[in-house]
């Protein structure tokens, strides 16, 4: 797949000139660059001021487009208003344009020759190809849903039904749990334990933190009221680490909880069965809250939350269909 510009402006002009072309002017001739690291070297010298994953999306779009693009492929381009994809076949080897300024819509300096085969709508295709049809990158490969490209070139109608698809929802509630769950991972462990605080704040509670340092147990006092007079009062362990708890970490801090008070572990690494047994015979006094648990927790509350703390885990609603 090559996307035809930001919004859609290039699909015409390739449609024409029987073309395929990506921007990054920047760069010039990449043809000599022939590792996908030399051309990241390159990228990375001219946009220092960018982040190491922008760096490396970006660098390896060009490299791919300039270099793992062979005559023969086949490509695609998306119309977005008649939701249309052309399909052709890639006739030329790289070169740079030596008129960057053809298309009258910007510099295109990444040019690839296109025998356009067909155009055709976008229904004609399975639910598993049009949601990796959706990658917003501009150059990505779709080798997996080759043999359904060409079935639809040649005319085969697409199967009744997508039994094997994945539903959008939980695609993309998967892959954004996975997202913020890398966040968590990479968190200072006092930020891990200021976030947790400001969930259960959101959440109506009142938090005493503990300072960095020995905290006998207990990193977070959660009450149900400001002066700490309404029971029960909640303590609370939070450890962003990779290994499971085990049942001595959670006995020994079930012996830190009172019996008027209630009990809140969070572990990113989850727990042990038999840890899970040691919570259990608390009678709920203690819950254990493992990655997603508080993922979610903190998806549900994520509005509420102070700004300087959800900056630890910057969130931005979307909308996407409803399936019935």
């Amino acid at each position: 797949m090559v996307r035809a510009g930001d919004d859609n402006e290039l699909f015409e002009i390739f449609e024409e000139r029987g073309l395929v072309a990506i921007g990054w002017e920047d760069m010039g001739d990449v043809s000599k660059l022939s590792t996908r690291e030399e051309v990241k070297q390159r990228y990375r010298e001219i946009h220092s001021e960018q982040k190491k994953s922008r760096v490396a999306a970006s660098a390896g779009q060009i490299y791919r487009f300039a270099h793992e693009i062979q005559k023969g492929d086949i490509v695609l381009t998306y119309n977005k208003s008649s939701r249309e994809y052309l399909i052709g076949e890639i006739t030329s080897d790289y070169k740079p344009n030596p008129n960057p300024d053809f298309t009258d819509r910007g510099h295109y300096q990444h040019v690839r020759k296109v025998d356009w085969k067909d155009k055709v709508s976008r229904d004609e295709f399975s639910v598993p190809a049009k949601n990796s049809f959706g990658s917003t990158l501009t150059v990505f490969q779709l080798n997996e849903h080759i043999e359904e490209i060409e079935k639809v070139l040649s005319g085969e109608p697409k199967p009744d039904k997508d039994e094997e698809a994945q539903p959008l929802l939980e695609e993309v509630e998967a892959k954004a749990t996975e997202l913020i769950s890398d966040q968590i991972s990479n968190m200072d462990p006092y930020d891990f334990q200021d976030l947790v605080a400001a969930v259960l704040r959101s959440m109506g509670y009142q938090t005493q933190t503990s300072p960095p340092g020995p905290d006998e147990g207990i990193d977070i006092v959660a009450h149900p009221d400001a002066l700490g007079f309404k029971k029960p009062m909640i303590k609370v362990q939070v450890k962003r680490r990779e290994k499971s708890m085990g049942r001595k970490e959670i006995s020994s801090f079930i012996g830190a909880i009172g019996e008027d008070d209630k009990g809140l572990y969070v572990s990113t690494g989850g727990y042990t069965r038999h840890a899970q047994k040691a919570a259990d015979k608390t009678h709920l006094r203690l819950t254990l809250l493992d990655r997603d648990d508080f993922i979610n927790l903190l998806i549900q509350n994520y509005e509420d939350i102070e700004p300087e703390y959800q900056s630890l885990v910057p969130l931005k609603k979307v909308y996407i269909p409803k399936e019935e």
